[in-house]
């Protein structure tokens, strides 16, 4: 039973992320931040929200923006819920065929992820479409009957509808989805999720996001009741709000929702400081995500992936490294030590949490007396440095190096994997690290995020206040979206782009008046050159075919002077502002104060200096070697480097600059 609330106050905005260690709360109320994070719970998602959510709430009535990996992980390990997928006659191998490319061109030994819907679960219909929008042949009824039969005969718990050229006649999919509906289960229509030209990438859309749909929605179902009836939203992979009845039936939308949240913080953090873009770095527990974040952040959607399959929904551009704190650090069978992609996750966890003597890189931090016996969670969550020690010894022994030389090299060997990453949406987007701050966050990003700023030659690196829940802030912050999507298809020419800006404009209109004046709108372009497979958007502030040429230039290094335009689609899109936040200095809920007395680490014996962040007042500035602890993380300064604390965060810079 939900308690009575008070009519006067207003209810509390809650951000809730789930990772793959720790589950963060972030609550905006009145423009105050109050962070909260507890250990996540990798049996049950829910119940880590749930014990989240109870712990802030109070009597209060709550608007929770939730983040979640629970889609993401079930098609990652391949628990899928028995999907069917329906489509025209003989084309039923078209999904496996797919484009006939390789991700792993230089593979000697390539194996292509199997699909998740098997050959026996593709069902045809006898319907077809013509590319020019003429009906060939309509599906009659007693087939459809036919069909059901066979679906219900074969168990299925979802079912994935796409059609040849449907996404311009969306009614002949939703006419099939109409004759299944009475099987009782989720049905996709890929032109309702996506509607695009490219077969193979709607059609794969469709099966992850059936696939997923009853999982989600259980999984939704429960917090559900946690919190009361449209109380619950998501985040979308490209930022906005997703409500509750379009989560459960899009959940592929919301795929990427976890790293959408840091992103939007970012963006906001990037304003505040009047920086074009920056580089966003997240580093959890078990993985690490990067993003080239601009003031205002605009999603895209080529390229994406997912367990080998496209996913091009619109989401940000986010690029996934398997290095996090919990990441193991091993031996491999040529003598070379490697950190990740494997993680210890929340159980059993690093080393020092007491579970194992399996190595991890919180355990190198540990062993270095980066963090401190009562550092997570305020003490709420033990740690015990003598198994991390353990643990390192065992590594180093394997290596034939000093335990000390160990956990060094498992940290150096951290910092080259996420350098790497940042560099490919840097350097391999042309732009230069260089003129680019490096904004770290999670749990585990201030405590590399002076070396991976200095590895390239980055202007400083930012640790925002309460890094280690940043992305629940910014789930918290997320405003409410609109978005539609519109299929061209036609060679472009001057007056098709006059045509399609007017088009845009009237659509740009009724978005702002489905949210409201506030909202801020953007109208973007799909280019590709005659010929090409894919395409860039293109904003329709400028000429498009200069902007697109430009675009291609700064993408792939050339433009094809010369060669025709194809428009392939109209994207519009409204934002609506999110919540106000006076200050990113959030109040942790919790917490032991006083000056932290000097102390040795376990391994070297290396004498440690420690500050709370809390104590440090604006524009002090703090030299290494040092450590800087808070509720949630730990920022370490690198001796020759100085932490000068802003109002948005320690900006961290080499001691000569």
């Amino acid at each position: 039973m939900v308690p009575s609330k008070s009519p006067s106050r207003r209810p509390l905005r809650v951000g809730i992320d789930t990772g793959g260690t720790f589950t963060d709360v972030a609550v905006i109320d009145r423009g105050r931040l109050t962070i909260h994070k507890l250990p996540s719970t990798p049996d049950d998602p829910s119940r880590a929200v749930v014990d989240g959510l109870a712990a802030v709430r109070g009597d209060r009535e709550v608007d929770v923006v939730h983040g979640t990996t629970v889609g993401l992980n079930a098609v990652l390990t391949r628990r899928l819920s028995r999907t069917a997928f329906v489509t025209n006659e003989g084309f039923a191998d078209l999904v496996e065929i797919g484009r006939q490319d390789r991700t792993g061109l230089y593979d000697l030994e390539p194996r292509r992820a199997e699909f998740p819907v098997p050959r026996d679960l593709r069902f045809c219909v006898a319907t077809r479409r013509r590319a020019d929008g003429a009906l060939e042949r309509s599906v009659s009824r007693t087939a459809l009957i036919e069909l059901a039969k066979r679906l219900r005969a074969a168990r299925v718990e979802a079912i994935a509808i796409g059609l040849l050229h449907s996404h311009t006649h969306l009614d002949d999919e939703r006419t099939i989805a109409a004759a299944l509906s009475k099987l009782g289960v989720p049905i996709t229509c890929s032109a309702e999720l996506l509607p695009r030209p490219g077969e193979f990438e709607r059609f794969s859309a469709a099966v992850l996001n059936a696939a997923i749909q009853p999982i989600v929605g259980a999984y939704l179902a429960r917090l559900v009741t946690a919190v009361a009836p449209g109380r619950l939203r998501l985040l979308r992979s490209s930022g906005g709000i997703l409500g509750e009845d379009e989560a459960i039936a899009f959940p592929a939308r919301a795929m990427f929702s976890g790293p959408a949240g840091g992103v939007i913080a970012t963006a906001r953090i990037a304003n505040l400081r009047g920086e074009a873009r920056v580089a966003a770095l997240d580093m959890g527990g078990t993985s690490t995500d990067v993003a080239l974040v601009g003031r205002e952040q605009s999603p895209s959607d080529d390229d994406r992936r997912i367990a080998d399959l496209p996913l091009p929904l619109p989401s940000y551009d986010v690029h996934t490294v398997g290095c996090g704190g919990g990441s193991l650090a091993w031996v491999d069978s040529g003598g070379a030590l490697r950190v990740g992609p494997i993680s210890a996750g929340a159980d059993p966890g690093p080393a020092c949490y007491g579970n194992s003597l399996e190595p991890t890189v919180t355990d190198a931090h540990v062993a270095l007396g980066h963090i401190a016996c009562d550092t997570l969670l305020g003490g709420g969550l033990p740690i015990d440095p003598d198994r991390s020690v353990r643990a390192i010894e065992r590594l180093a022994r394997r290596l034939g190096l000093r335990a000390k030389d160990t956990a060094h090299g498992v940290l150096a060997v951290a910092d080259a994997a996420m350098a790497r990453a940042l560099l490919v949406i840097t350097s391999e987007r042309a732009v230069d690290p260089a003129r680019v701050p490096l904004v770290a966050y999670g749990g585990a990003g201030g405590l590399h995020a002076a070396a991976l700023a200095g590895r390239l030659s980055m202007p400083y690196a930012l640790v925002p206040h309460a890094p280690g829940a940043l992305s629940a802030i910014g789930l918290a912050l997320a405003g409410e979206s609109r978005e539609v999507i519109e299929p061209v298809l036609a060679a472009y020419s001057p007056r098709l782009g006059r045509e399609l800006v007017a088009r845009g404009k009237e659509l740009c209109a009724g978005l702002r008046a489905a949210l409201g004046g506030r909202a801020r709108v953007a109208l973007e372009v799909r280019l590709r050159f005659q010929g090409q497979g894919g395409g860039l958007w293109v904003g329709s502030g400028s000429d498009l075919e200069a902007g697109f040429r430009d675009a291609h230039r700064t993408r792939f290094g050339f433009d094809a002077v010369g060669g025709d335009l194809e428009v392939v689609e109209l994207r519009a899109r409204a934002d609506q502002p999110g919540p106000a936040l006076t200050s990113f200095a959030g109040t942790p809920d919790g917490g032991s104060t006083g000056h932290l007395p000097r102390r040795t680490a376990p391994l070297g014996r290396t004498v440690l200096v420690e500050w709370r962040r809390d104590q440090l007042g604006l524009g002090m500035r703090v030299r290494g070697p040092s450590l800087i602890r808070e509720e949630t993380s730990v920022t370490r300064v690198p001796p020759d480097w100085l932490a000068l604390v802003t109002s948005s965060g320690l900006e961290l810079r080499p001691g000569h600059a």
